[in-house]
């Protein structure tokens, strides 16, 4: 895995234990920021930006980010060996006052709080696949209402989901996963 664009171009990710977590597959990541940078309805300008990485994993989308430009990420991963990990990629690329790592239970988190303070162009989920509180996601992500803010959910692929309320959402598939794209 490495950082595909931006200043830090070329250069390679560690990744926690597969058993853990399920990483952002490089050919993905590429075709995510290709809808976010070149779609009229995502178009996101990471530059001088605020990102949310939840269930960041090596944080590969969060770190892509900032090698685009972004100011601020702010990870939440809960795992203990995963954000060991996760902190010596970004330890090894990114100045400490670019990121903030969170040890946190997502379910504990007053998600909509964190949005005001962080006000953030994109949030990321990427919730384990057999995660059984998905629903429980969905539906604060269906409360999320923050105009001009991209959320994007990486979910296994036969998962239905109906996010019609959102004003622009797109659905992409690769392999056994999807990406689902909101904006409001």
């Amino acid at each position: 895995m490495r950082i595909i664009s931006g200043s830090k171009k070329g250069k390679k990710l560690l990744l926690p234990n597969p058993k853990i977590t399920r990483p952002l597959k490089d050919s993905v990541k590429e075709n995510i920021f290709n809808i976010l940078l070149h779609t009229r309805e995502f178009k996101v300008n990471f530059e001088n930006q605020a990102v949310i990485d939840f269930f960041a994993g090596s944080g590969s989308f969060g770190i892509e980010c900032l090698s685009r430009g972004a100011k601020y990420v702010n990870f939440i991963e809960e795992n203990n060996e995963t954000r060991n990990t996760l902190f010596r990629n970004l330890d090894n690329n990114f100045e400490k006052s670019k990121f903030e790592i969170k040890k946190n239970n997502f379910f504990e988190i007053d998600v909509i709080s964190l949005i005001q303070k962080i006000k953030p162009c994109v949030i990321f989920f990427d919730p384990p696949y057999a995660i059984s509180e998905l629903k429980k996601i969905f539906k604060l992500i269906e409360n999320i209402k923050f105009k001009d803010l991209v959320i994007i959910i990486h979910i296994e692929k036969s998962i239905k989901v109906d996010f019609s309320r959102f004003k622009n959402f797109m659905i992409r598939q690769y392999g056994l996963s999807k990406i689902v794209f909101l904006k409001n």
